[in-house]
């Protein structure tokens, strides 16, 4: 009877695991715990669905990149060489957008902390429709450290010390630059107390 309950157990732990949202170097998707929301729920409703408590800094964290992940979803397709992306932040601060396109499998990871929010350290990419076909934005790291790594098929391609985000339009951009900023300072517990 035992070997059969621990049989069970071992099976349901399994199943759990295997339905976790998390890649393969343990970065949790943004989106992951996000409270499940009912179609008809009031405004009020809502926001107490997806409050989190002002101590927590990693869900308040990842709670700030999910506009950019539903983004993300909208340009697929849309943007060329935008597949299906997923925007990952582990406990440690570290922010991945991984893209799978074409066959390969594309991420952009740096640790939130590197990254400048201060005067300066974003600006927009306007899409002038010729040379830059789609809007984006540019954030720097901090003294211009190349702390942003670009990966192809999990072997480090590039290093550079700006991360550049390109949407499919200007109100996806608009919608995800207060978002990313706020997820930054959370990060740099640089948020009003």
């Amino acid at each position: 009877m035992m070997k059969k309950m621990m049989f069970t157990l071992a099976i349901a732990a399994g199943l759990i695991a295997c339905n976790s949202d998390t890649n393969e170097n343990g970065l949790e998707k943004v989106d992951a715990n996000a409270a499940a929301v009912p179609a008809n729920a009031s405004p009020t409703e809502q926001i107490k669905a997806m409050a989190l408590e002002e101590g927590d800094i990693i869900g308040r964290t990842k709670q700030s990149f999910i506009p950019l992940q539903e983004e993300y979803r909208k340009a697929s397709g849309k943007v060329p060489g935008v597949g299906e992306v997923n925007v990952f932040v582990d406990d440690q601060f570290t922010f991945m957008i991984e893209n799978k396109a074409n066959g390969h499998v594309y991420q952009t990871k740096v640790n939130l902390k590197d990254l400048e929010s201060e005067q300066g350290g974003l600006s927009l990419i306007p899409d002038d429709g010729q040379t830059i076909k789609f809007p984006g934005l540019k954030l720097n790291t901090k003294g211009g450290k190349k702390a942003v790594q670009h990966l192809t098929d999990g072997k480090v391609v590039k290093e550079e010390s700006y991360l550049e985000i390109f949407l499919a339009d200007r109100p996806g951009i608009e919608r995800v630059t207060p978002a990313i900023l706020q997820g930054i300072n959370i990060a740099n517990d640089k948020m009003p107390k």
